[in-house]
């Protein structure tokens, strides 16, 4: 018989902290399971009621998929623990032929009030970037004349992929699940969507409930997010070749550095303002394009790149100007490193 580890796994407690957000508690959200069994011999033959005390949610529905050996799906949205998964573990045969379609991965940082919460999101958001970043912006949405659905916070939330990409991330504001459709205090979200068998042995390991009972989500954060800090006076000396101070400079402008951050900041203002119908309003389009590392790096592989992309190696045309390159463009950015925690400073009494 194989081990499972406990309900309260180490991998749902957290290791790593980010500098000016806190504490990651990781977890899988929403997991989306298919099966060949019908909806009524899952429902008469699962524990769903221990299940839903368990998960924050969990359906059985009808399958719509094109796959006619399938006849249902389970819809679970996790919380804090391992208890959902060491349920179904316990009860896999009931499921007869079945694979994990659709995992989210998510890290929540707690927060103490939704001020507290806007303050900690723009701050992940001025650090946060993606690996092999497709799309190259960042899609804003945010609806304030709506009202939020319940457990969430009227804010923006930050798309880095299209809905195609086997591999999405999003960061948004939200209250904390809780088992029972419950929700707590309000918590910054960062979350990957992996949809398919691919991109689920890529990051887990495969696509049954073993590997979701197994899964070290903190090994997957500390894999996969990347962190930057923006170099705005290194940006100006690349967009605007630095040139001869007057003599007669008086402070701060006689600094090349403050000539050259101010030179930055004003061009990221400007592209704000070209792209403030992405974001909804104005105070994020500034604050996105002022500090986002994502969003300014699609820019400036925009500006590299032109019309159309910018042949491989030595310019042959002699230009006064230096070309943008992906080398200049790194060199533009800082990274960012994430904190590790100890085992103490994520005991019980810290759970928020």
């Amino acid at each position: 018989m194989s081990k499972h580890p406990p309900m309260d796994s180490m991998s749902c407690w957290p290791q790593w902290a980010i500098p000016g957000v806190g504490l990651l508690w990781p977890c899988f959200d929403y997991v989306q399971i298919v099966s060949s069994e019908s909806v009524g011999v899952l429902k008469a033959l699962l524990p769903v009621a221990q299940l839903e005390r368990a998960c924050h949610s969990f359906n059985v529905l009808t399958y719509q998929g094109p796959d006619p050996r399938l006849q249902s799906r389970m819809v679970i949205v996790g919380t804090r623990n391992a208890k959902p998964w060491l349920i179904l573990a316990q009860h896999e045969a009931v499921l007869g032929r079945y694979r994990v379609t659709q995992a989210e991965v998510a890290f929540d940082a707690h927060a103490h009030s939704i001020a507290d919460a806007y303050q900690k999101f723009f701050a992940l958001t001025g650090m946060l970037t993606k690996r092999r970043h497709q799309r190259r912006y960042l899609w804003s949405v945010h609806k304030p004349d709506n009202d939020p659905r319940p457990g969430y916070v009227s804010a923006p939330t930050f798309y880095f992929e299209d809905r195609k990409s086997s591999v999405k991330l999003k960061a948004y504001l939200r209250h904390q699940k809780l088992p029972g459709r419950g929700f707590g205090g309000p918590c910054v979200r960062l979350e990957w969507t992996l949809t398919g068998r691919r991109a689920l042995t890529r990051h887990i390991d495969g696509n049954r409930i073993q590997h979701l009972l197994t899964a070290d989500l903190n090994s997957f954060i500390k894999r996969n997010l990347r962190l930057e800090r923006v170099d705005h006076a290194a940006l100006g000396n690349l967009l605007f070749p630095p040139r001869r101070i007057p003599p007669n400079a008086q402070a701060p402008w006689n600094d090349p550095d403050y000539r050259a951050k101010r030179a930055a900041l004003l061009a990221l203002r400007n592209l704000a303002y070209r792209e403030r119908d992405k974001f909804g309003d104005w105070n994020t389009a500034r604050r996105t394009c002022r500090d986002s590392p994502a969003q300014i790096r699609g820019y400036l592989r925009g500006l590299r790149d032109g019309k159309r992309p910018r042949k491989r190696g030595r310019p042959k045309d002699k230009s006064k100007y230096r070309p943008i390159t992906d080398y200049r463009i790194d060199a533009c950015f800082q990274p960012i490193e994430l904190i590790p925690v100890t085992i103490i400073a994520a005991s019980p009494k810290s759970h928020p």
